[in-house]
This record gives C-alpha cells, structure tokens and sequence, in this order.
C-alpha cells in the first residue's frame, strides 16, 4: 500500500506520516489495547510521491503554485469590480407559478373573476352616480320653473345647461324624484352584494392558491438540499440558506398571493373607469388620457430601480443570517473566548450592505410615489377647467352629471393604477427571490442519495481500494489533499490510518462514503467503481461515527434510533451497551428519554461518542469506519469500547473498519 501527499499542509516539519494494518485486531501499535502484533507497519520513508519527488520538492512545488494564484487573484481584482452591475437574476412572471397545480390554476381562475368583478363595481357606481346628480338637477330646475320662480332668461339658460331644445309643456312636469331614487338605492345595494361575494372569492381562493402552492416550494425546496452532494455545501452557508427557505419564500408567497389579485383589482377599475368615461365623454377623457403615459413610464421605473435594489439587500441579509447562523450554533466558544462584542460587529457589519440598499430602496419608492401623485392632482384641475367648458357648449351634449360620472371614474381609475404600482414591487421582489430559491430546486445533484439508480451487490464482501486518486475540496480547489493515492482496505482486517491533523484521514472516508467523487482515479467497492453502485445503498451498508460526533434536539433513545428504522428497545440497549454508554444513560434521571440538546450540547464530549458510536453500530454495518471516535474518551472507556469493537468484528461481520 502506497500513501502519496502533495500539500505542504498535510504533512508535519518532517513529512511524518505512517499506516499500520491489523488483522481482526484492535488499534495496537498506538494505543496498546491489544496483544496482537501488526501484521506490516508503513512509515514515512516508505511514503511514494508522484514522479518520484522528495518531500522537499514537492512542498516547493505547492509554494509556487500559491505565489502563482496570489498574482492572478491580484489582476482579476478590476474584473470582478465590474460585475457589480449586473443585472439581479430573475424570473419571468408566470415562471413564478411554475409549480401550480391544476387545483391552484382552478382556485386562481375564479379569484381572478372576483377580482375583476370587485374592480369594475367602482366605475358602474359612477354611472349611477352621474344619473343620479342628472335627476336632481332636473328635479330642482323644474320645480323652480313650474311655480314660476324663474325668469325668461334664467330658463333659457337652464335649457342651455341642460341641452333642452325643444322644450314643451311635458318638460316643465316635475319628475317623480322619489321613485328614481329609491332605484338607486336598489343599484347601490346590488353593488355591495355583488363586491362582498366577489370580495371574498378573489382573497380567499388567490390565498388558498398561494399557501399550497408555498408548501409545494418549501417541501421541493428542503428536498432539493438534502439531495445535493457534500461539496455543494462547502460552497454554501447554512445560514444563507436557512435565509432563502424562511424569507425568500415568503416573498414568493407574497408576490402569488392576495396582492396579485388587489393589483387585478385595481388594474380594472383602471380599465373600467376610462371605459366609462370614453362612453360617457370621449373629449374629457382624451384630455386626462395625456397624463396616464407618465403614470406608466413612472411605475416602470420604479419597478425596474426596485427590483434591483431589493436583489441586493436580499443578498446583504443572507450574508448577515450566515454569520447569525454561525454564531447561535457555537455560542459555546463564543462565550468562553470573549467574542460577543466582536461578532456583534461582524454581524452589524454585514448589515450595513443591507442598510444602504434599503435607504436607496426607500429614497427612491418614495420619489416616484410623489411624482405620481403629483401628477393625478395636477389632472384634477386639468379635468374640472376642460369639463366646465363643455358642460356649457351648447354644441355639445355634456351634462354636470356626465362631468362628474367621466372626472371621478377616470382619475379614480388613475389613483387606482397608481396604488397598484407598489404591487409591483412585489412581484419584483418575488421574481428576484424565486430565481434563487428555484435554481437551488431545479438543480442536479452530482451525487443524488435519493436517486434509484446505480447498482446493488447481491452479495458484499467489503474490500475498499483507492487507484491513483487525486482529489481537491470544492472549497479549496488550489489546495491538492490527495495525490496518485494507491490504497487498499481488505474484508475481514481492522485497519488503522495514523498521520498528523491535516493529513487527509478524514478525506480518504468520506471518499469512501462517495460523499465526494475523486478529480482523478477510482474508489472501488468489491472491485466496483463506486460511482456505478447505487449511492443509498452504499450508505446504508456503513457505520460512521464522525471526528466531532453531531447529535439531534432529542433524546438519547430516538439519537440512537436514527441509525437505523424500526429498531426495538433491546436493539438500542444492546448498540449502548456495545458502546460503553448504557452506565452513564441509566444514570441520568430521563434515562434513554433525556433530551441531549441542540447539537448535543447537554452532553459532555465523551458521552456524544458513546452516544454516537451506539448510533453506528445499532446499524449493523458491514463497513465501520471510525473517525477519531475514541478521541474525547478517557483511558479506561476507551479501552472498553475498542474491546467491544473487537467483539463486533465477530458478531456482526464487520469487515473493514477504520480508525
């Protein structure tokens, strides 16, 4: 077996380095636990470089590559400056509703009819209402003229007012003013049934539509992470994206939700009110029409200043979450290094990104709603000096009521487009975190746990061999871990890897695991590339207690469980008996039901191993790969739980395990 390093960092000042192989025996050449002799010893000198290089040289090597990379990180400095004017990626908008189902299609259908119906009772009340102002002018002048209270001219012009030109005996009867109201009123009451009914179709279906579909995307969401290979979370924070699942889909909910049907509402009061106004004077609302492009352009704007502001400070509050994220889960060390008043800075920090987007954010909203509203005052006085003058053209026929019915259904409608633009901040904000949060969904993992494809051995015998592999972390792609590593684990042998810290112990099992696939070179399992077995059960055939063991925020019982489904009591009795941990679980006053705490954080770190030994080994593994799992026991546990490893090469057949 040959062991090849290429990083000056994963050798100590002497390039020490050395593997024993035992066979069905404990780690002895270190710890002495073991009677047995070590069937070969492999120290440094016997370690093969690629090519044939020293140590010396190949540590030379690294440090040219390093001063290599300082120098074009330097130069790609002005490059990466220029990206920061990007455009914020973003969806288009029905690709927000990429994941609707039939159901959510139905249920947004009829909250759209709703909100259309809602939108167009304002404009119809218009009409009403410029009938209703007509009867009463009638009403008031005929009555003055049937008792005589007008004067020749007074009543020519009224005529004139109200476009009579042949004015007859008939005209001069008072109308019968309380039969005309009291069909208002009906008109009126008609109106409030129809816009509760339509109210509640449009909010509580586009809502319905909206929370099922942001279950779908949460569920997708979380999936979609758990599926993805380990060197993806390398690149990634936990705490951005624990970010993206809780805020940035609930800015997609917000954009599919009851907003959305508002902006359709106010969108046809928009629509209906110059509709009305067209039929009911065309001229007046040609001449308030002039306004409704800067409205538009206005609103546009806006949106597209909005959108990319919001981009931005979405980013700034990830990268303030990450650092949050980081600190709550080790506030242990944080505490007992003093570190509180740092980190807050840090923290505050990366808020300060945020911060001045959100004040450019602010500045801006509030310009363009001034310069929006601003111009629907100016149309005001615009529409009542036009309005007069028409109302008293004798040529043509526009009557107050008419004048009232056209100003108040037109600008209304205006003042509707314009309380619809901040909807579209909305949407902006929504497009911007779904193209986020949908590109992690949408993404393929490398290496899919929950894929069914891939082979499966009928029968394992468990040899583990490394050919040639090179491998780099995704994280530190300039940094070589493995070089041309030649290495065999065979079935029915303990082996031990003995090295300094930074060596690449770790690495060789979590290549093992295939949580990484090699840059060169090939893992095989019984003589299978392991990139052709199927990857679920490839894990389910090993047992891994990790260098710093993790624990779930439950109790001791359901920990162990988590090993393996469908486990019995006695099956977990006996994994923590096998461990050395059944004395100390007995002792506390839940016994298997006492909660371990975030991380494990109630337990000491000999009792996480214990704890998450048992975990491994109530798997029944065929491979047991042990990652410094005895490191935080004492002398004496220690000695007991490799002695009962010994016991589980033989009563589980374990064959190969690492330590």
């Amino acid at each position: 077996m040959k062991y090849q390093v290429a990083d000056e960092d994963r050798t100590d000042g002497n390039g020490s380095f050395k593997m024993t192989s035992y066979e069905n025996n404990a780690y002895q050449h270190e710890t002495g636990f073991s009677s047995h002799e070590p069937d070969k010893v492999i120290d440094e000198k016997q370690i093969a470089f690629k090519g044939g290089k020293s140590l010396e040289e190949v540590v030379a090597r690294q440090k040219r590559k390093k001063t290599k990379k300082k120098k074009k990180e330097k130069k790609g400095k002005g490059k990466k400056k220029k990206s920061k004017f990007e455009k914020p990626p973003q969806v288009s908008f029905l690709s927000l509703f990429r994941y609707a189902e039939s159901f959510d299609w139905l249920l947004m259908f009829i909250g759209t009819l709703g909100a259309m119906v809602h939108g167009a009772a304002f404009p119809f009340m218009m009409t009403v209402f410029g009938q209703m102002i007509d009867t009463f002018i009638n009403y008031s002048t005929c009555v003055q003229m049937t008792e005589g209270t007008c004067t020749a001219a007074e009543i020519n012009e009224t005529y004139i007012r109200l476009n009579i030109t042949n004015a007859t005996e008939q005209t001069l009867v008072p109308i019968d003013v309380e039969g005309e109201l009291t069909g208002f009123c009906y008109y009126y009451i008609g109106i409030a049934c129809a816009v509760i009914g339509c109210g509640y179709l449009q909010v509580g279906n586009w809502v319905l539509a909206s929370t099922r579909q942001t279950r779908k995307i949460r569920i997708l969401f979380f999936r979609s992470i758990m599926k993805q290979e380990i060197g993806w979370f390398d690149v990634h924070h936990m705490g951005e994206l624990n970010t993206r699942m809780s805020d940035d889909v609930n800015k997609i909910s917000d954009a599919i939700a009851d907003k959305f049907s508002v902006f359709i509402q106010r969108l046809t009061t928009f629509v209906g009110g110059f509709v009305v106004g067209f039929v009911n004077g065309w001229q007046l609302t040609l001449v308030i029409m002039a306004i409704s492009p800067l409205l538009g352009v206005g609103a546009a704007l806006m949106g597209r200043f909005v959108a990319n502001m919001t981009s931005k400070e979405l980013q700034a509050y990830a990268a303030a979450g990450a650092v949050a994220e980081e600190v709550l889960s080790s506030i242990r060390t944080v505490a007992a290094f003093g570190g509180e008043k740092k980190e807050v800075e840090r923290y505050t920090s990366k808020l300060d990104a945020a911060e001045k987007q959100g004040i450019r954010k602010g500045m801006t909203q509030g310009f363009f709603s001034g310069y929006m509203w601003c111009l629907i005052f100016l149309s005001y006085a615009l529409a009542f000096w036009y309005g007069s003058s028409l109302v008293f053209d004798p040529n043509i026929n526009f009557s107050p009521g008419n004048l009232m019915t056209v100003f108040f259904a037109v600008l209304i409608g205006a003042i509707n487009l314009g309380q619809a633009a901040p909807n579209l901040e909305a949407f902006s904000v929504g497009k911007s975190a779904a193209a986020l949060v949908y590109q992690i969904i949408e993404r393929e993992s490398l290496i899919d746990p929950f894929s069914k494809s891939g082979h499966i051995l009928e029968h394992l015998v468990g040899d583990i061999e490394f050919h040639d592999v090179d491998f780099t972390y995704p994280s530190r792609d300039d940094q070589v871990i493995l070089n041309n590593l030649k290495l065999a684990f065979n079935a029915g042998e303990t082996t031990a890897i003995v090295g300094p810290s930074g060596m690449g112990k770790s690495t060789i099992l979590q290549l093992a695991q295939r949580f990484y696939d090699p840059d060169k070179g090939v893992v095989t399992l019984d003589g299978h590339d392991l990139r052709t077995l199927n990857t679920r059960w490839l894990r389910r055939m090993i047992g891994v207690v990790q260098q710093e063991p993790c624990l779930f925020d439950t109790s001791i019982a359901e920990n162990i469980r988590f090993g393996k489904e469908g486990v019995s009591d006695d099956d977990v009795i006996k994994a923590a008996k096998a461990a050395n941990a059944y004395n100390f679980i007995m002792d506390l006053p839940d016994k298997f039901q006492t909660q371990v705490g975030t991380g494990g954080g109630h337990m000491s770190g000999g009792q996480k191993q214990r704890i998450a030994i048992a975990r491994a080994l109530i798997r029944d593994p065929k491979i047991l790969f042990l990652d410094q799992a005895c490191s935080a026991l004492d002398t004496e546990s220690e000695a007991m739980v490799l002695s009962e490893l010994d016991k589980v090469c033989c009563c589980y057949n374990l064959v190969s395990s690492m330590l």
